[in-house]
């Protein structure tokens, strides 16, 4: 039982550790994904943006022929005003000399920067990545020519790379705050899905687990009933009949009457059955097997695993029967078990007596750390996995022992 537990416990482990892995990477992945092809994107989109809008000022400027300096410049002002996503725009004459600039001071300064060859951009028009004055920058190049179709200098429309970082910087921000947002829900939804899950594995783990119990129980019935055949075949063939039909209904009787008590009392299936296995294996072990007055168990008093109360109980009940069977004890010596089941809301108590040899002064201290036992090697971990099953839920566990008479285990959990 105590490795079943285990197992269990670290599926569990193993499926929440899967799933959030697979969370985290499905999510940022996705998200990486989408930015990449969103920035991507929006480096075409600045591109594009430049080059229509180198277009449109052109297009304006043939416009301007006839306009002075002064005027030249307010027209030219109030068209940055209405672009979006431009910066600056440059017009450089023929001579090589700003005649408008977004910055006014530079207006009239001879242009030292790169000279646009239009000789291999026939349309007129190209952008590049280039530095100025004002820091790196995504350009576009326009050429303007005269009514007569002589070349007359050219536009630059430009796009400084501190506002197109800018931009790039809100759309990671933006995906990051999307990612978080969306790995949040994804792990609330699972968490929900999940509990569900562990519903319903646990379950069908207590289904499985209660099976295997009551397989246990029915193999150790066999033995009983076997050994009272015999018993019943000893009787008949020496004659007595009267004795062996007693001997029947008085076992039946007692079989009936257990059984029905403890379905009656513990309305944990896997409990239950595992109570009925334990008293089989006790009768096989000559033990009475005794159960207190007004033992309960009721489900909805106390929350506890299936799994966790029957390797409780089954540890506690195994060690009783170990030790009573190991005693070299004479025949008129009675052993007997004594179990006690209680709950309460919010409360469980249970109790395993025996009537053994005592636990050892000299361990009685330690006696619940790994590898302490009074069975010999290859023994000692039972009592240290219930004692940390038991305090894992809170719970806490004591006993009572005195040479010679036995000793009492006591389980209560509050919760």
């Amino acid at each position: 039982m105590k490795g079943n537990l285990g197992s269990l416990n670290a599926i569990r482990k193993q499926i929440k550790r899967t799933q959030l892995i697979l969370i985290l990477f499905v999510t940022v992945f996705m998200s990486a994904g989408g930015m990449f092809i969103t920035i991507r994107a929006n480096e075409r989109e600045f591109n594009d943006n430049l080059m229509n809008t180198s277009r449109l000022i052109t297009r304006l400027y043939g416009f301007t022929s006839e306009y002075d300096r002064e005027q030249l410049k307010e027209f030219m002002d109030d068209i940055v005003l209405e672009l979006s996503g431009v910066d600056i725009i440059s017009i450089v004459d023929v001579n090589g000399r700003r005649i408008y600039h977004t910055h006014h001071e530079l207006v009239g300064t001879q242009y030292d920067g790169t000279i646009p060859d239009f000789s291999i951009h026939n349309n007129g028009f190209y952008t590049e990545d280039d530095i100025g004055p004002s820091g790196p920058q995504r350009r576009t190049y326009s050429a303007v020519y005269d009514a007569s179709g002589k070349y007359d200098g050219f536009i630059m429309t430009i796009m400084l790379k501190s506002s197109m970082m800018q931009v790039t910087l809100r759309i990671v921000l933006l995906f990051l705050f999307v990612t978080i947002i969306a790995i949040v829900v994804e792990l609330a939804v699972s968490g929900v899905l999940f509990n569900r899950i562990k519903k319903e594995f646990i379950s069908f783990t207590e289904d499985f687990e209660g099976t295997k119990i009551l397989v246990d129980s029915m193999r150790a019935n066999n033995h009983d009933f076997t050994n009272k055949l015999h018993v019943i075949l000893g009787l008949i063939q020496i004659g007595e009949y009267d004795k062996a039909a007693s001997y029947i209904q008085n076992i039946s009787m007692i079989q009936k009457e257990t059984i029905s008590r403890v379905m009656n009392s513990i309305e944990n299936p896997s409990f239950a059955a595992l109570i009925v296995g334990k008293i089989a294996r006790a009768s096989e072990c000559d033990v009475r097997f005794i159960l207190k007055e007004g033992i309960c168990f009721h489900n909805e008093d106390i929350d506890i695993p299936s799994e966790a109360l029957v390797t409780i109980t089954g540890n506690l009940i195994d060690n009783a029967l170990d030790e009573m069977n190991r005693m070299q004890r004479n025949f008129d010596a009675v052993k007997e078990l004594t179990l006690g089941v209680y709950t309460k809301p919010g409360s469980l108590l249970i109790t395993v007596q025996d009537t053994g040899g005592g636990i050892p002064l000299e361990i009685r201290d330690k006696i619940f750390e790994l590898g302490v036992t009074t069975k010999g090697e290859g023994h000692g971990t039972g009592l240290f996995h219930t004692k940390q099953l038991v305090q894992s839920m809170g719970g806490n566990i004591s006993f009572e022992t005195e040479d010679g008479c036995g000793t009492c285990f006591m389980v209560e959990l509050n919760r």
